[in-house]
This record gives structure tokens, sequence and C-alpha cells, in this order.
């Protein structure tokens, strides 16, 4: 998979208040700019149950078919034990960027990778992993959450991510 680091927006304060409330009324003041390009773990919880993701980078012009777009599209992909390695040796490592749960009761952590060499190893262990293709999407779009398919499986029914939990910097900060 052709993926990168990424500079990414994220709710502050006021933004994680109205995540929470599912306030619609969003402006630029509910947003910071992260500094520099990283991948994002990203952790769902809800009722006990833990599903990962990795958000990153998207070729912008890649598209084939799916069956869930969104904002942020979802890819499955088979697990890979070097990605789990890297989340579990990796994610206590990181400052977290932010954690909210919103009003359905799931808990979303984004964890920012700072350490360059990680973003490096992230990079070469997923670019020969070739994900299920039926869950990539049809329209181009700049970021995509990674999940292992046995991680998809843990909910029932996928949660919903927050329209504005994160996004691509249009510019750097």
């Amino acid at each position: 998979m052709q993926l990168k680091p990424f500079i990414a927006v994220l709710p502050n304060t006021a933004g994680l208040t109205k995540i929470k409330t599912t306030d619609q009324n969003w402006s630029a003041q509910d947003e910071q700019t992260q500094a520099d390009s990283s991948y994002y773990w990203y952790e769902l919880t809800q009722n006990g149950v833990h599903q990962w993701r990795l958000i990153a980078r998207w070729p912008e012009n890649q598209t084939v078919s799916t069956m869930v777009p969104a904002d942020i599209n979802t890819v499955l992909y088979p697990k890979q034990p070097v990605i789990e390695m890297l989340i579990d040796d990796w994610v206590g490592h990181f400052p977290k960027a932010l954690e909210v749960t919103d009003d359905a009761g799931v808990t979303h952590r984004l964890w920012q990778i700072t350490d360059t060499t990680v973003n490096t190893d992230i990079t070469e262990a997923l670019a020969p992993v070739q994900p299920n293709k039926t869950w990539l999407t049809t329209t181009s779009t700049p970021l995509v959450m990674l999940v292992a398919d046995s991680e998809w499986a843990k909910f029932k029914t996928p949660v919903t991510v927050p329209t504005h939990l994160i996004k691509l910097a249009l510019k750097t900060p």
C-alpha cells in the first residue's frame, strides 16, 4: 500500500466538547493543526471491546470498490504480525493526541506517532500488504483507516467515526 504520514488537524478542547455533545456548529476555532507529519494509532472502545486502526495518508488517485464509503475510508487487510507488533511496542511511547467519548458511548483515542523512524518502519511494513479489495474506496480520498480483518470483526455493527475527529491539513503550519 502506498501510505505515508500526514499533517493532521485535530479538535481542540472546544472541538472535543462539541463532539461529545454532537454540536454541529463547527468552526476553525474548534481545531488545531499538528506540527509534524505523522501516522496515528486510533483506538475505539465500546462496551469494553477495543478495536485498533491506523490512520494514514492515501494516494489521492487511489480508487477501487467499497461497501462503506466515508470521509475517512476503512481498508481491511489480512492480519499483519509486524503491524500488530508496532502497535504493541510503540503506542504507549507516544503522546495521546486526544480522547473523547461520543453520545453513543464509543470512546475514541488517537496517538500521534512522533518518531520518524517508527513512521518509516510503518511505511515499509505496509508497502507489500495487499488490502482486501472489497473494502477500499470508490472515490478518491486523502485519508484512510487500516483495520486488520480480525479487528474489524470485533464489533457486531461498525462504529461511527466523529466527523471532525481528524482530517488532513490543507497546508503546513
